[in-house]
Parts: structure tokens; sequence; C-alpha cells
């Protein structure tokens, strides 16, 4: 009887402490302090794991400090499994390396790109309204590993390609590069902190360069089950609306809205000939237009 008693109480210690075991999601964490869109997407894998949680009950995020780490070097982590997921623009060779989860995170607004640029150069874009080739004459910063970069130079833009993010705006500011395009769900943020460090910069809006270009969550190649649960998640949250609800009052894109403020601004359309065939270009939950 005493046996049973304490193989008994032996169990009771230990099963809950299984039951209970999470299954910890390695995160980067912020890489500069121009990273504003870094709450938005840590906050949206916080979305995508609530829906999971019928399915993936026993989940939790830690994040990995990765300060001033380059895009490249991010990636490197991810190969490594040093983390479990890297948010980026998405390309080939990144859906080759990577189990794509292929919902937009930004729904489509990260094609969407105005011009932050240096405030004596207001008048050199203002012209440029009225003949958007010029633009072209121009040179633009991007990252060195960005596939914005190889979407710019397709489409006949001159491209500085940078390393690292937050140089960019000190590029842009000594007029190294007279343009910075980012996307309208970032840049008008971005661009508060970096004026704290370079008054000098503004945003330009009235052209936006515009084309078919989703940022997806990468999970290395053998993580198949937390890319089956983050999958799940944001398809979840896409159908039954929470997705647009989180972008539509998010502080890093409520501003965007109501979607009628752009309407009167000049797009101009390029090609992005790296989306893969899989890309879900017909799902009209998963982008928002704004040139209609």
């Amino acid at each position: 009887m005493k046996l049973y008693l304490i193989i008994f109480l032996s169990f009771s210690i230990i099963f809950p402490t299984i039951i209970l075991a999470e299954n910890e999601i390695k995160v980067l964490g912020r890489q500069s302090k121009e990273d504003i869109s870094y709450d938005y997407h840590y906050e949206l894998i916080e979305l995508a794991v609530q829906k999971s949680r019928d399915k993936y009950p026993n989940t939790s995020l830690k994040t990995i400090d990765v300060s001033s780490a380059s895009h490249r070097r991010n990636i490197q982590l991810l190969m490594q499994n040093k983390v479990d997921l890297y948010w980026a623009g998405t390309n080939p060779k990144r859906e080759e390396e990577f189990i794509p989860i292929r919902i937009p995170l930004a729904l489509g607004l990260l094609g969407y790109r105005v011009m932050i640029i240096h405030k004596d150069n207001l008048a050199i874009f203002n012209q440029i309204k009225k003949s958007p080739e010029k633009l072209k004459k121009l040179t633009a910063c991007q990252g060195m590993f960005w596939p914005d970069s190889d979407i710019l130079e397709d489409n006949g833009y001159k491209v500085q390609r940078v390393a690292r993010f937050n140089l960019m705006f000190k590029m842009v500011a000594r007029n190294r590069c007279q343009y910075f395009p980012r996307a309208i769900s970032e840049g008008y943020a971005e661009l508060s902190v970096a004026n704290k460090e370079f008054p000098e910069l503004v945003i330009f809006d009235d052209i936006i360069l515009h084309y078919k270009f989703p940022m997806y969550l990468f999970v290395n190649k053998h993580n198949t089950e937390l890319a089956a649960q983050l999958r799940y998640g944001l398809k979840k949250a896409s159908e039954d609306g929470s997705m647009l609800e989180f972008v539509t009052n998010h502080a890093l894109t409520r501003d965007l809205f109501p979607l009628t403020q752009w309407q009167d601004k000049r797009f101009i359309p390029l090609h992005n000939k790296y989306l893969s065939k899989e890309t879900p270009l017909n799902n009209k939950n998963l982008w928002i237009e704004l040139t209609h």
C-alpha cells in the first residue's frame, strides 16, 4: 500500500509539469531604435499563437537579442536554428531555403512605397510628380539583400545597397542617396524616430511606388510543426476578420485608414518577377488595395 502511495504521489508531482510544459518559439529581438515595425510583427505572431491555441495550447514566445545584426545575419540565424522564425519580404530563394507561411503580414501594404527624402530636395521631387520617369535618374537607398533592391533595379531604378537598416537614414541625410523607399505601413512611424537624429528628413508621398510584395513569416525547413501552427493561426485570423481588425487598429498602421485618403496620390506600378506561383494573389482577404 505504501509503495502505491509513493508512486501515486510521484506521478502527481511530475505529471502536471509535463502537461504544463510550454513550447517556446524563439523570436528575434528589436534590430534598432528605428525598427518601429517590430512591435507590429511581434504582436501579429502573438495573435497567430492565440488563434492556434485550440490545437497548440502550450506555446509561448521567447525573445532572442540580436540588436544591430544585419538582415543577412538574421537569415543565417534562422538557417542555424538560433531563432525559430523570421519575417521578411519574399523571393524564390527564401521560399526554397525555408518554409514560407504564405499569408502577407501587412495585407499587401508592404508593396506601397512612399519616400524618405532630404527636405532640401522637395523641389526636385515636386517636379518628378509631373514626370515620374525622372525618378530613375536619382538613387534609392535599399538593403543589401532586400528583394526590393532587385525589384527596383529590374524596373530601371538606381539603387545604393546598404548593409544596415539604420545607416540608410544617415545616407539620405548626407545626400549619398536621394530617397529611401519605405512601405506606407512603416515609413511614417520610422521617420518620427529618425527625426530625432536627422531632423532634415521628411516623407514625400505624392508619388507612391507600387508592386505586389508580400512579407511572410519564414520557418526552418525542419520545423514543420511550427510552420503548421503559424499557418493555422494566421489563416484563422485572416478568415474571421481579426487580422484586418489588427491592421486597422494597430498604432503602426491605423493612420492609413480610411483608405480614401490615398485616392488622389500618383501610383507608379512596378513589376515583381520574383513572386512564386503559390503567391495567394487571388485571395482578396489577404490584400488591401489603395489604387481603386
